[in-house]
C-alpha cells in the first residue's frame, strides 16, 4: 500500500483542484466530466513521477 501513497495523494490534490475550478467557473456537462476524470489521474501520475525520481 505504501507504494501507492504518492499516486493517491496526487489524485486527491487533482480532485481538490477540480472542485475548486468547478466552483469558481461553474463548469457543467461534458467539460465537468472531463475535469473530474482527468485532473485526478494527471495529478496522481505527476506526483508519482516526482516522488519516484528521488
Amino acid at each position: 500500500m505504501r507504494g501507492y501513497l504518492p499516486y493517491v495523494l496526487g489524485a486527491a490534490l487533482g480532485l481538490l483542484v477540480a472542485f475548486l475550478l468547478n466552483g469558481a467557473f461553474g463548469i457543467g456537462g461534458i467539460a465537468q466530466l472531463l475535469l473530474f476524470g482527468l485532473l485526478p489521474a494527471i495529478g496522481g501520475a505527476i506526483c508519482e513521477r516526482i516522488t519516484s525520481r528521488n
